[in-house]
């Protein structure tokens, strides 16, 4: 099976935490809910929690060669590769704290975008959401479930098999979150406390490991660490798929106990956490394989190190538990996918009455679902084009989605600038410096998305502003609409 996951999202961040309190916090803002009337339930330790768990997925697995690669197999350089990205996070979160702090609504992007700009800003950012960000990822990041499914039961299996099996698991995901949340919260909590397992088994064998460096497999080319030059700034594009999901408690700061002190403190200590995990895992990893054998062995470097550690009969378990943790991501970003356009039609972003109907015995709209399985479907049948073909060599259909959805954070960012300006932020460091390190470090990121691959990324930007203007427009038409 002739599979690339080089650029597979694995940490797209979605799980059920992240999306469903953003949502259905958007829809209690719908019904009038302010900051007054919500209890203040959350802790410091809540907070970062749910930080951690939404940033910290299946990812870094899989991208740890490329952040070795990508820095010519330098690991004192993929470190700090590692350390920029922790500082890219830190300065944007306590950027959106400051709007969090001073907001009575919910909804995260949208929702602020809603108050400080206009509707039509916000419609914008709700289409691109529900339309490209979430279901994109959820199509590919399902896909590779079914990729890896396959490489255990079938490893020769065609493309077109991981297609329909692709199908398969949207179906299951689609009826579990419609027919039974229970259960959908259960294997969302489930893949959750899994999928960091093998991070720590790595980090803690990492530090103890004084066996010699394994031979490198005589079917592959030796790859040699290399000077890359300013190509290493190539490897925040794949780490900021790993960093993905930091912005989750902004979504919660009305319900957060003594927010003013306990949210910058979440944004600093989560981080900090990710950090020294990412950081452990990445060196431990390097310690047991050695720089030349994983550049050499690329994705399945990870595979060679269970099975070094726990032998082949157990090294299969680890495919399982990513299996479980890439589907427990595609379940929670389908479960926000399909409120969010029940969520803009209550607001009256969206004009449509059968999408705002709930069912009685479900509560959900049986119409946003039925809308969301299509989109699904049509942007699987893209990638399938785009992949089978190479339309997009070495990428694919998700990477620019995570480049746009972080270009949506800078107009934001702004905001906090604007709000220094008018004296209502009167710290300069929360006023001016979070917001303008964290606005250069979405500009790294974009640049290099561009010399990671500058083909993909111009026809995925074009395509990209094309959408963004067709949305501009519906959002125009719409914006006098009162459901």
């Amino acid at each position: 099976m002739n599979v690339k996951y080089r650029q597979s999202p694995f940490n797209y961040l979605g799980d059920l935490q992240k999306r469903s309190i953003e949502f259905l916090s958007a829809k209690l803002d719908v019904e009038g809910e302010g900051l007054e009337e919500k209890n203040k339930t959350y802790g410091l330790l809540t907070a970062i929690a749910m930080i951690v768990g939404t940033v910290v997925g299946s990812g870094i697995y899989f991208k740890a060669d490329d952040i070795l690669s990508f820095t010519g197999g330098n690991v004192t350089l993929g470190v700090l590769v590692i350390l920029l990205g922790a500082v890219n996070i830190v300065f944007g979160s306590l950027t959106l704290a400051q709007l969090a702090l001073r907001t009575t609504t919910s909804g995260g992007l949208a929702g602020y975008a809603e108050i400080y700009y206009n509707q039509t800003f916000a419609t914008v950012i709700g289409l691109f959401q529900s339309f490209i960000y979430i279901p994109v990822i959820t199509t590919v990041v399902t896909w590779v479930a079914s990729s890896y499914t396959l490489s255990l039961l079938k490893p020769d299996a065609s493309f077109e098999a991981e297609i329909i099996l692709t199908i398969v698991y949207l179906f299951i995901i689609a009826i579990m979150n419609y027919y039974s949340k229970q259960l959908a919260g259960f294997f969302q909590s489930l893949s959750t406390f899994i999928k960091v397992i093998p991070l720590i088994i790595i980090m803690i064998m990492g530090l103890i490991w004084h066996q010699p460096i394994p031979a490198i497999p005589s079917n592959l080319p030796i790859v040699e660490p290399r000077d890359v030059g300013f190509g290493w700034l190539a490897a925040l594009v794949p780490l900021a798929f790993t960093f993905d999901g930091w912005n989750v408690v902004t979504n919660i700061a009305p319900e957060l106990k003594n927010a003013k002190r306990n949210l910058p403190l979440a944004y600093i200590l989560g981080p900090i956490f990710i950090l020294v995990l990412y950081v452990s895992y990445f060196v431990g990893l390097n310690n047991i394989l050695g720089e030349t054998f994983i550049l050499s062995t690329g994705n399945n470097s990870v595979n060679f190190a269970f099975n070094m550690i726990f032998g082949r009969a157990l090294g299969n378990v680890f495919i399982i538990i990513v299996i479980i943790s890439v589907l427990g991501v595609a379940n929670g970003m389908f479960l926000a996918n399909i409120r969010l356009p029940q969520a803009m039609a209550e607001k009256g972003w969206l004009k449509s009455e059968a999408i705002k109907k709930l069912h009685p015995q479900h509560q959900l709209s049986t119409h946003s679902t039925l809308l969301v399985m299509v989109i699904n479907l049509l942007w699987l049948v893209i990638h399938y084009f785009v992949f089978k073909y190479q339309w997009l060599p070495n990428s694919d259909i998700s990477e620019s989605a995570v480049v746009f959805n972080n270009l949506c954070l800078l107009p934001i960012y702004y905001l906090v600038f604007q709000l220094y300006k008018k004296g209502q932020i009167k710290n300069k460091f929360f006023g001016i410096i979070a917001p303008l390190f964290a606005s250069l470090g979405i500009l790294v990121i974009v640049l290099g998305n561009f010399i990671l691959n500058f083909k993909a990324a111009l026809i995925t930007s074009i395509v990209g502003i094309l959408f963004i203007l067709l949305f501009w427009s519906y959002a125009k038409r719409q914006q006098n609409y009162q459901p």
